[in-house]
């Protein structure tokens, strides 16, 4: 993928910081010429360990611009893949977390009716004038500007975050800012690959992965009425997905076959096999995970004419939607596991042994209130 007018953010280059951050705090009693925030940064990929350090506060360059007040952000999969090499390469040093979560505190002049509103963001900024970018899908722009959080923007590993108006998405007052932050890249693309599969009317559903996104497709799945089966290898996950009602097996060969549609959220390549072999006929197997996979025999797709069909995060509709049903309470969400800002290395060990049965959220140190 090419990906076209990355920079570093300015408020880094203005606040004056070596380009590989030490986290030192400013001395009690010193005035910096740039107000200055809390946050864990990418010094170099590869790396396990994000450092926390002090940089600068971002403020409204632009009459669209807002800054958001992070209160919380989910860690995605994608985050793990970033860190390890593995996936994409933001240029270092770099502030990672596109799942954030808070109230905007500042804004240009074209965007202060956001002033005081809880919003999370989409993630993607296309060059804005392809077929993709005019009809909803940016994140499929081939000239994609950049990811928040990913490429290009910095995320919300951080206290303060700025982004333009038109990507945020109002949270209601009725979800938490943890809950809130399980859904903001995870719940788009569960909505985004239950509308997918749904597009043949299946009667039966096999999910792949129980983790928070599968969660979720499961629970979209249940609010449509459709059979759904979860392969989870994880106790952990397997047990909070049966407590509440949920059919959990240990492997795709374990799984009630034939189904009429898969939806692998795992990114691991040794389920591809076995979850194409569960499709019947004419199924559709959604990657919403995704896994370099070596060897893959097609001929098991061409005999059952089933489609294979990609997701990439989702719609604006496709968060708004989800949004709207766990606000309503229509869904169950994932179970939330919290961290502070600076127990960020924490959360990623934590992820990385596979202990956190749900979702995994990092709340700035600032606003944490009794474990978020």
């Amino acid at each position: 993928m090419w990906i076209t007018a990355l920079r570093k953010p300015q408020h880094f280059l203005d606040a004056g910081h070596d380009p590989n951050p030490t986290g030192g705090r400013c001395p009690v009693g010193a005035t910096p010429a740039t107000a200055t925030m809390r946050a864990a940064v990418a010094t170099s990929i590869p790396s396990e360990r994000l450092e926390l350090a002090d940089v600068a506060r971002p403020t409204p360059e632009a009459d669209d611009d807002v800054v958001l007040r992070v209160h919380a952000c989910g860690i995605c999969g994608t985050d793990l893949h970033v860190l390890a090499g593995e996936s994409y390469r933001p240029e270092t040093p770099f502030v990672l977390g596109h799942e954030p979560v808070g109230v905007v505190v500042d804004a240009g002049a074209g965007a202060r009716a956001w002033l005081d509103r809880r919003a999370t963001i989409t993630l993607f900024t296309g060059e804005g004038s392809c077929e993709a970018c005019r009809a909803g899908d940016e994140r499929l722009c081939p000239g994609l500007v950049s990811i928040t959080g990913v490429l290009g923007e910095w995320g919300g590993y951080a206290e303060y975050l700025r982004v333009k108006a038109h990507h945020l998405v109002e949270v209601p007052e009725s979800l938490s800012w943890a809950d809130a932050a399980s859904l903001v890249d995870g719940g788009a693309t569960a909505a985004n690959s239950v509308r997918v599969a749904l597009t043949r009317e299946p009667r039966r559903v096999l999910v792949l992965g129980g983790g928070p996104i599968g969660h979720l497709c499961a629970e979209l799945l249940r609010v449509h009425g459709v059979a759904v089966q979860v392969v989870e290898p994880n106790p952990l996950r397997r047990e909070v997905l049966r407590d509440i009602g949920h059919d959990v097996v240990t492997s795709a060969e374990d799984a009630g076959a034939p189904v009429d549609a898969v939806i692998d959220c795992t990114g691991v390549p040794s389920v591809l096999a076995p979850g194409l072999q569960a499709l019947g006929p004419h199924g559709t197997y959604v990657l919403a995970g995704y896994a370099r996979v070596p060897d893959v025999d097609f001929a098991v797709v061409s005999r059952k004419e089933a489609d294979i069909r990609g997701i990439r995060s989702g719609r604006r509709e496709d968060l708004e939607s989800i949004i709207a049903l766990a606000a309503d309470q229509r869904i169950r969400l994932p179970e939330t596991v919290a961290w502070r800002l600076s127990g960020v290395n924490d959360a990623l060990t934590a992820l990385r042994a596979r202990q956190v049965p749900g979702k995994a959220v990092i709340v700035p140190d600032s606003v944490w209130k009794d474990g978020a």
